[in-house]
């Protein structure tokens, strides 16, 4: 069984920064620790999954308008990544159901 399977998530994802790692993760997990060991037990059961999924991971959601000017990362994180817009996470998750690179991928998305 993956270290998935406990329903922790991983200590160390690729993209991670220094401050994503060492503050923010941490911080996340006495936060929301539950909710975080849950969402890694589904993403294992989709990749174990003969489905079609895409993963879609976004930070802090703010009420912005719309830009369209995000940055997009396939199987990592991002460095960096704090915030984004409904309207450019609704955007981005309009647009992945026509990329076929995008099946079984996990995209992470923010400014």
């Amino acid at each position: 069984m993956s270290h998935f399977g406990s329903g922790v998530a991983p200590r160390r994802e690729s993209g991670a920064g220094f401050v994503m790692q060492f503050v923010t993760t941490p911080i996340a997990r006495a936060v929301l620790g539950p909710h975080m060991a849950d969402v890694a037990l589904m993403e294992e059961f989709l990749r174990g999954s003969d489905l079609d999924w895409t993963l879609m991971r976004i930070p802090y959601v703010v009420d912005r308008p719309l830009t369209g000017r995000y940055r997009t990362a396939y199987g990592r994180n991002l460095r960096g990544a704090l915030r984004i817009s409904r309207a450019d996470a609704a955007h981005l998750m309009l647009a992945l159901v026509g990329w076929p690179e995008a099946v079984r991928q996990t995209v992470t998305v923010a400014y």
